[in-house]
């Protein structure tokens, strides 16, 4: 415990000793002795401090950990990009890695994104990228300006985002969540083109993770883990018009996607047995390096067991 604190005292800028509540001036004059109910909010008042500064810490620490991200705007409990092909979701979620903080799409950090090596970085065939190039456009996911490719402002967006920005996503029951780069870009390296449909399941049912938890659920603004509703893998083929019979096919798109984080080999989503053996009623989790909203890691990673 620091000897001293900082802190307001009516108009004054005092320095007061949590243990033994003297109370100084700027000039380090002591001014008087805290009765015990103000030791006790001081007290107080420096742990919440103390926590604070814990908090940030950890944040700070698993951002340079987790590494850069892109932020995705989507609605609760909405399917995301209904009128999207799902093969070209987890394409539009790919390119949206490459976005720089003008705004538009960078092939490298020195070279800005061209239709031509845009085309080199999915690895389509020709079809495949005339067909996902005109549904970009079509749907205004990308669109052209100044001889640059802009991804769409309203969908995805990096850096630090204004207080004004967060408000209009808030009047319009918008959510943000971070796309962690290395995450996203590696499960892409290692996917097909075939493979393309079942990995976007792994972003269409983004609007159904818990914010904090990152458990698949049907309250993911639930902040109290014990009131999480949690959807089982059953359910949520019902939300997104899957048939349940083939609930053991979507079980594998699901969970054996993998990619390469520090080294390590890790799988995208987890699974928790709660009725049985019965994969229908698994609980799900997301892992956090692929997409995270919330300031929990230890609580997601405790949880899945990532």
């Amino acid at each position: 415990m620091k000897k001293y604190i900082e802190m307001m005292i009516g108009k004054e800028r005092c320095y007061v000793n949590p243990k033994t509540g003297e109370v100084m001036d700027f000039e380090g004059e002591t001014v008087y002795i805290q009765t015990e109910e103000e030791k006790q909010k001081t007290r107080d008042y420096f742990n919440q401090v103390k926590e604070r500064e814990e908090k940030a810490q950890i944040i700070n620490e698993k951002y340079k950990d987790y590494g850069n991200f892109i932020w995705n705007v989507y609605n609760i409990n909405q399917q995301i990009f209904p009128q999207l092909k799902p093969s070209n979701i987890t394409r539009l979620m790919f390119l949206s890695t490459y976005l720089n903080y003008d705004g538009y799409l960078m092939f490298n950090q020195k070279t800005i994104m061209t239709k031509d090596n845009m085309f080199k970085l999915l690895k389509l065939s020709d079809r495949e990228f005339r067909s996902f190039y005109s549904d970009m456009i079509n749907n205004k996911m990308l669109y052209i300006k100044e001889d640059k490719i802009y991804i769409n402002e309203d969908m995805f967006g990096k850096g630090q985002l204004r207080n004004t920005v967060i408000a209009k996503f808030s009047e319009k029951e918008k959510y943000i969540t971070r796309l962690y780069i290395d995450g996203v870009r590696d499960l892409y390296d290692k996917s097909t083109p075939r493979s393309h449909k079942t990995l976007s399941y792994l972003f269409q049912i983004l609007p159904y993770v818990n914010r904090q938890y990152n458990i698949v659920c049907f309250n993911p603004l639930e902040e109290n883990l014990k009131e999480v509703q949690g959807m089982s893998l059953g359910q949520f083929c019902a939300t997104i018009g899957y048939s349940n019979h083939n609930s053991s096919q979507l079980f594998r798109y699901l969970f054996e996607p993998q990619f390469i984080i520090n080294g390590k080999l890790t799988t995208a989503m987890r699974y928790v047995v709660d009725k049985g053996l019965d994969k229908s009623t698994y609980s799900m989790y997301i892992n956090p390096r692929v997409y995270y909203a919330g300031n929990r890691w230890q609580d997601v990673e405790i949880l899945g067991k990532f």
